[in-house]
């Protein structure tokens, strides 16, 4: 139970902080700094793939999600 808790606190992080990086790269595009916007859009991918897969993690620990085998 601690489990699912803890990783679904670390998926709603790790989505705030991808939100984060976002912003940061729309201001930075708008600073015509190209390459520092692309880095932090491409920063911000892997954070919500990260969220996305600790979020995933957290259903699949709950118990009785999964069947017995």
């Amino acid at each position: 139970m601690f489990r699912s808790a803890f990783l679904l606190i670390l998926s709603i992080v790790l989505l705030g902080a991808a939100l984060y990086f976002f912003y940061g790269s729309g201001s930075l595009l708008v600073g015509k700094d190209y390459i520092g916007g692309l880095l932090h859009i491409v920063s911000g991918l892997a954070l919500v793939r990260a969220g996305i897969e600790f979020a995933r993690l957290s259903v699949l620990s709950r118990p009785g999600v999964l069947p017995p085998t």
